[in-house]
């Protein structure tokens, strides 16, 4: 795999820039899938890390989900709807599959849908149930969402670094720290 902090593989400036970026961590994490056995896929680096590549995978899709269930959800996003345990922890082609549904949907989505209004429902507290609910928009939702996958990369690479995997070198970095990085060239 490229080690290079070359431009994007593929040609993602026709879309928003919130789906393109979005679409850049997707095919991020379909290039590690590739790289990957099954074994790799489970595989926990403890004490390093405490969820294997799966697991994570599994919440980045779960995400993505939720946003895309949202218009059947009468525009409730609800983060807190995973499938901890799921067949797609252990099965990487499943995982693939996800992603490439998740690529699609990305590819389908229409500029004017970004501003559509949502509510967040999440709950807030670790030492009780307490849900809070406010509003937002898709395109926030797509910048929370493509974040949060960069924070899960960074754990993923160390699992797949503990298996000899060597990942791309801005795999798991912030837009904002690539961008630092290449003007250090």
């Amino acid at each position: 795999m490229s080690t290079s902090m070359a431009a994007s593989p593929d040609n993602h400036n026709a879309h928003h820039p919130l789906v393109s970026a979005n679409l850049e961590g997707i095919e991020q994490a379909l290039q590690l899938l590739g790289q990957l056995d099954d074994a790799q896929y489970t595989y926990v680096a403890k004490p390093y890390a405490q969820s294997s590549i799966g697991a994570h995978l599994r919440h980045i899709n779960d995400m993505y989900f939720a946003l895309m269930n949202a218009p059947q959800q009468q525009g409730v996003i609800d983060y807190d709807q995973r499938r901890r345990g799921a067949l797609v922890e252990t099965q990487r082609e499943l995982a693939i599959a996800e992603l490439q549904a998740i690529k699609h949907w990305l590819l389908a989505l229409e500029e004017q849908n970004l501003t559509m209004p949502v509510t967040i429902k999440s709950e807030t507290s670790i030492y009780q149930q307490q849900i809070c609910q406010m509003p937002s928009s898709l395109q926030r939702e797509l910048l929370f969402v493509s974040s949060h996958t960069t924070h899960h990369f960074s754990v993923m690479r160390v699992n797949a670094e503990a298996c000899q995997i060597k990942t791309d070198s801005i795999f798991s970095y912030a837009p904002a720290t690539a961008s630092y990085l290449r003007s250090q060239c």
